[in-house]
């Protein structure tokens, strides 16, 4: 019986890829908290200052948790971690945006969503600030909704890395939860495939 169940185990975690288990990243994440901001509708500002425009969003703690089953198949849209808020902290994130989206938010026919604003941020790699003195706040004119998931910008972690004693439960869980969880989990992909196509088909009607 064991020698037919090493090489099953052993094919199994060659698809990490396409799905694997991940619990030793929850325990890197005990103890740990975010500090970062969440843009929503109600809660984002447009200011400006010597030219520049800036939109800014209150400033909270988060903590970070993985889904168990990392699933590219399946779940494609249930593989990022998500940020739960643990805390508000006083003051708002003021983060650079272009001349043109400020524009646009000023505008009465406007539109935009929170994940387009938090991701254009993003991409032009400017930080932001917990300050912003001598600016001007302007009304936001347009249409805003949120996107189908939370606009959320961390900016750091505390502390910045896991302690040595934390890394070593998550590499001990790594090598037997996760490493067995995963083998059985892509064992049991094509027994399960069926049920959850017809369960996904049913659903469309």
């Amino acid at each position: 019986m064991k020698k037919r169940f090493f090489p099953v185990l052993i094919s199994a975690l060659l698809l990490p890829s396409c799905a694997y288990m991940q619990t030793h990243k929850n325990i890197e994440e005990m103890g740990c908290s975010y500090e970062g901001s969440e843009f929503t509708p109600e809660n984002i500002r447009l200011h400006s200052r010597g030219g520049q425009w800036y939109i800014s969003a209150p400033q909270g703690s988060y903590s970070k948790t993985y889904p168990v089953i990392h699933d590219e198949v399946y779940d494609t849209d249930e593989n990022e971690p998500t940020y739960t808020l643990i805390g508000d902290t006083a003051g708002r994130a003021y983060f650079p945006i272009s001349a043109g989206t400020a524009a646009c938010l000023r505008r009465q026919d406007g539109y935009a969503l929170t994940n387009a604003l938090v991701a254009e941020i993003l991409a032009s790699q400017k930080e932001g600030c917990t300050e912003l003195r001598g600016s001007s706040t302007h009304p936001i004119l347009a249409e805003v909704k949120a996107g189908e998931h939370p606009s959320i910008i961390i900016q750091s972690r505390t502390p910045e890395s896991p302690s040595t004693f934390t890394k070593v439960l998550s590499t001990l869980d790594m090598c037997t939860v996760d490493a067995i969880g995963t083998a059985a989990y892509n064992v049991a992909m094509p027994i399960m495939a069926p049920f959850r196509f017809f369960d996904e088909f049913t659903q469309n009607f």
